[in-house]
């Protein structure tokens, strides 16, 4: 298997959003998830509209008992994709959100998201090759790229070592800023 990296370009990830959307709805939720929660695949397959929906609203978090890392926020593009997947879609709680078209009680395979993602990728003509963990790269590579202390963003991936997250995002050692702390009491 070759090795996939983040994407950095933001033109390339709103091309595949553009891509996945006029595809499916379903596809361009996973999309919405995977950069913008890091999430492992195998949870992320599991969802149910149950794990994502409280009294009929759209939850804040995912608690860690389904995400298998820590608590993780469904951010306004995240809550956004749910919305438009779940317009005009009659759905019950046990339901897999991102489940097969033969049954909505059984999820897509893993074979299944890198074939969608990866001829999404083609489709868009992306100028690098892409993967589910190219997705999941993404949100760790922008959120390093914003600020998120990379402690954190090891905690979402579930990583034993800040160098392992560093190196799983494709961050060289010289890309890390000097940390400067001037409390100046």
């Amino acid at each position: 298997m070759n090795y996939v990296g983040p994407i950095h370009s933001l033109s390339n990830i709103n091309k595949l959003k553009d891509t996945l959307l006029s595809r499916s709805k379903r596809d361009y939720l996973l999309l919405m998830f995977s950069v913008n929660t890091g999430m492992r695949l195998s949870p992320l397959l599991n969802l149910t509209f149950a794990d994502v929906l409280e009294d009929g609203k759209l939850k804040e978090y995912l608690d860690p008992a389904i995400t298998e890392t820590t608590y993780i926020y469904l951010n306004s593009g995240v809550k956004l994709a749910l919305n438009l997947y779940m317009a005009n879609y009659s759905y019950s709680p046990d339901f897999f959100l991102f489940h097969t078209k033969k049954s909505p009680l059984r999820p897509i395979t893993r074979q299944q998201v890198h074939r969608i993602v990866a001829n999404a990728a083609e489709e868009a003509q992306l100028d690098q090759p892409v993967s589910f963990h190219s997705l999941r790269k993404t949100f760790g590579y922008h959120a390093f790229q914003q600020g998120v202390a990379v402690s954190l963003i090891q905690k979402i991936y579930g990583h034993a070592t800040r160098s392992e997250t560093l190196k799983y995002i494709g961050i060289k050692p010289d890309q890390i800023p000097k940390l400067r702390i001037d409390v100046n009491l």
